[in-house]
């Protein structure tokens, strides 16, 4: 596991969906989710990580503990 970026979430996060749900970090980078995971989590403005592992991104939402697949939007 190798951590890519390190931040916060821009704005309100209501958790895991489908591969429609963006997630945008404070500097703008925008990530989809790539993969169906539905884990509802309600946090304004949460601390997340990019990390890869074994060539995929998740993102990791640290309030959490859990991840997701995602790739850039």
């Amino acid at each position: 596991m190798r951590a890519i970026e390190e931040g916060q979430l821009k704005g309100e996060f209501n958790g895991f969906k489908d591969d429609k749900t963006i997630f945008e970090m404070q500097n703008g980078k925008k990530w989809q989710q790539a993969e169906y995971k539905y884990n509802y989590h309600y946090e304004f403005m949460p601390k997340v990580k990019i990390i890869e592992e074994t060539g995929n991104y998740y993102l990791l939402v640290e309030s959490m503990n859990d991840k997701v697949l995602v790739r850039q939007a």
